[in-house]
């Protein structure tokens, strides 16, 4: 779990196995239903969103890509339609 996060919409067990059949319902419910909102099991509604729910916590860079190579899996295809998230770089101030 992210440092600033104090829960995420599926227990981590069920995140671990079964969060690109997630993100994949997800999509087609946004894209081909209109249908936005996740009701989590403890009740709490969360928006159907890689960009604003996922990565409100969630860094590309530290689970996407690192998690996709341990796993050796390719993809993932989220970067196709979306813009992939920008790394924040520390600047020295002057």
């Amino acid at each position: 779990m992210p440092a600033n996060a104090k829960e995420c919409v599926a227990p981590a067990a069920t995140m671990r196995s079964q969060h690109m059949q997630m993100l994949v319902s997800w999509r087609e419910d946004v894209v081909r239903r209109n249908d936005r909102r996740y009701i989590a099991v403890d009740g709490k509604v969360y928006d159907k969103s890689l960009t604003r729910t996922c990565l409100g916590c969630h860094n590309k860079e530290q689970f996407c890509d690192r998690c996709h190579a341990y796993a050796g899996v390719s993809g993932p295809d989220c970067w196709n339609c979306h813009h992939a998230p920008q790394t924040k770089i520390a600047r020295s101030l002057p």
